[in-house]
């Protein structure tokens, strides 16, 4: 008798979270917080038949019956129990930071941060010889070109990560490449210094997101400011107001936003007050934003990014009267004579090194997003 319970409680158990789900469905957190397309339901038809049991397989284990609650109770037990400092490809370092340590195709964050995947010098001559290139290039269509990498978040606050993941080197690969591109003097700048100069004393990388928050994005706007219109204003002389708490997307991604939610958010007021910029074309989807404003600079910029280039809008559009955004994965070559682009910046952070690796393939609109 017992037997045949612990039989019954066990299938309805496995039985019980599919045929509740249509019930709860509008009452429970189905958002996607994996930073990444869930999976479709595979197509029915006999051209797909063989691939209907492997596509079935990835479509439920991605819309499983109350799939956040369990990964959230995983998480938890993982973290506050058991000590993980890896989720997926989010590490908890000390104080509850959170870093996007992926290692995907195109990127390897950890290794970044190890300093274990240096170029060798012949990558780095091939890297250098191809930015010469497009700069000679682009300056004979007259227009300037200006190359920015942003440091990854553990590259300014490693004193979070866990002490357990060891620093081999003595300089990353980027800081070698750009100690190489300033000697040759080319356009070129890697924004660590900035950071690191007011890291210790202001907060400049969301505690929870992988991003820049808007003090480091606007110190590093200045860096490029001083770059583009060779002038900037520090940090100290424009006003910082300090909102709400907030979470970020890498608490997204272990479905424990709310455990996550004691960092603070910023805006920058007082920056250029005289020049008012607008956002007179935007599609959102594709990373696409067109700015207007009355600076005295009657130039055209375009800027071209990953997601740490929105951190920039608030405040490149008040150096020109138009200011052109669009990411890598929406970029055509055709932007340049559309907008009649006088200056160019190319930026993207230290684990994309797939852009920076494969610039002129980039420009081209050639090289597959991924």
């Amino acid at each position: 008798m017992k037997q045949k319970i612990f039989i019954t409680l066990f299938i309805l158990s496995l039985a019980a979270p599919t045929l509740l789900y249509p019930l709860a469905y509008n009452y429970i957190d189905t958002e996607n917080y994996e930073n990444r397309t869930l999976a479709p339901f595979p197509e029915l038809s006999a051209k797909n038949f063989t691939n209907i049991p492997a596509e079935f397989e990835a479509y439920f284990n991605d819309h499983a019956p109350f799939k956040n609650y369990f990964v959230k109770l995983n998480n938890k037990l993982k973290t506050k129990f058991f000590g993980v400092t890896s989720v997926g490809p989010v590490t908890i370092g000390t104080d509850n930071w959170l870093f996007y340590t992926v290692e995907v195709e195109g990127e390897n964050a950890l290794a970044d941060y190890q300093q274990v995947n240096l170029y060798t010098a012949a990558q780095r001559e091939a890297i250098i010889t191809e930015i010469k290139t497009v700069s000679q290039e682009m300056g004979q269509s007259g227009i300037r070109f200006f190359l920015f990498q942003a440091p990854n978040k553990e590259t300014i606050y490693g004193q979070y990560m866990p002490e357990g993941i060891q620093v081999y080197g003595e300089e990353s690969r980027l800081e070698a490449l750009f100690s190489e591109l300033e000697m040759e003097g080319l356009p070129a700048a890697y924004l660590a210094d900035s950071l690191n100069a007011y890291a210790e004393d202001f907060q400049v990388y969301y505690k929870y997101d992988t991003h820049w928050n808007p003090v480091g994005a606007y110190i590093a706007s200045q860096q490029i400011s001083q770059a583009l219109v060779g002038s900037q204003i520090p940090l100290e002389e424009v006003e910082l107001v300090q909102g709400p708490p907030i979470s970020g997307d890498l608490a997204g991604m272990l479905n424990m936003v709310n455990e996550f939610m004691d960092d603070t958010s910023y805006t920058i007021d007082e920056y250029l007050p005289e020049i008012t910029a607008e956002s007179v074309e935007v599609d959102e989807t594709i990373g696409f934003e067109v700015f207007r404003s009355n600076s005295p600079n009657d130039r055209t910029l375009l800027v071209l990014g990953d997601s740490f280039s929105y951190g920039l809008k608030p405040y490149l559009p008040k150096l020109y009267q138009t200011t052109v955004f669009i990411t890598f994965d929406s970029y055509t070559p055709e932007l340049f004579e559309e907008y009649s682009v006088d200056d160019f910046i190319y930026l993207n952070v230290e684990r994309n090194q797939r852009y920076l690796e494969h610039i002129p393939e980039v420009l081209k609109g050639e090289f597959p997003s991924l």
